[in-house]
């Protein structure tokens, strides 16, 4: 378990005995989860910053994928030290899973105590903001049919199917409105590069949508 805490931002440069201290000191809680067991929800967290310790994570909004934790992925922080009433996504169970929670007490006190973990932490949110900012430029600079290109090629399966589209939300995650994303839709459909339908939509040309 150190190793892979050791490994994660929050506890670089740190050696693995005072990191075992750390754990001890807080009685850190480590919970196992069933596959399927959703573990946050926007209704249902905790103020902790979790660990990944073992198994897979799946991270939604809605029925729309958004990324998948693994060993020594963190979560949490978004809502650490904020009073907001909802959580910013669905936390799923892809497999069975042990994820170990530093309550907010105890990261308070560690980044009041410890200066590494202290930077460490300062570090993490400034990447954090680097990259949303990078996110927000590139949404400015391209084009919204170039934008639905990237989002399916990236949620793509082995398949090529793009499961579990909700359009409200992809148009909003996008950054467009709903007609516009159905306008860029039809475009695709009738040149033949995809072919949607109720369970979603399938790429038929990935080539060529990467050209868009």
């Amino acid at each position: 378990m150190t190793e892979i805490l050791r490994s994660t931002f929050l506890f670089e440069g740190v050696p693995t005995n005072e990191i075992l201290e750390f754990v001890r000191e807080f009685s850190c809680e480590e919970k196992s989860f069933q596959k399927g067991e959703i573990i946050f929800s926007p209704e249902r967290f905790d103020r902790v910053l979790a660990v990944v310790l073992s198994g897979k994570i799946a991270v939604t909004k809605g029925r729309l994928s958004v990324s998948e934790l693994s060993t020594g992925s963190l979560f949490g922080a978004a809502a650490l030290f904020n009073d907001e009433p909802e959580y910013a996504s669905t936390l799923t169970a892809k497999t069975a899973a042990t994820v170990l929670y530093f309550s907010q007490e105890s990261i308070l006190t560690l980044i009041n105590r410890d200066e590494r973990i202290r930077m460490n932490y300062i570090r993490y949110l400034s990447a954090r903001i680097r990259f949303l900012s990078e996110k927000v430029d590139t949404l400015g600079e391209i084009s919204s049919e170039r934008r639905l290109a990237r989002f399916l090629l990236k949620n793509a399966d082995d398949e090529g199917w793009v499961h579990g589209c909700n359009f409200s939300e992809i148009a909003g995650r996008l950054g467009i409105g709903r007609a516009s994303l159905y306008r860029e839709l039809t475009k695709l459909e009738e040149a033949g590069v995809i072919r949607k339908d109720k369970s979603g939509v399938e790429i038929l040309d990935p080539e060529k949508l990467s050209r868009q």
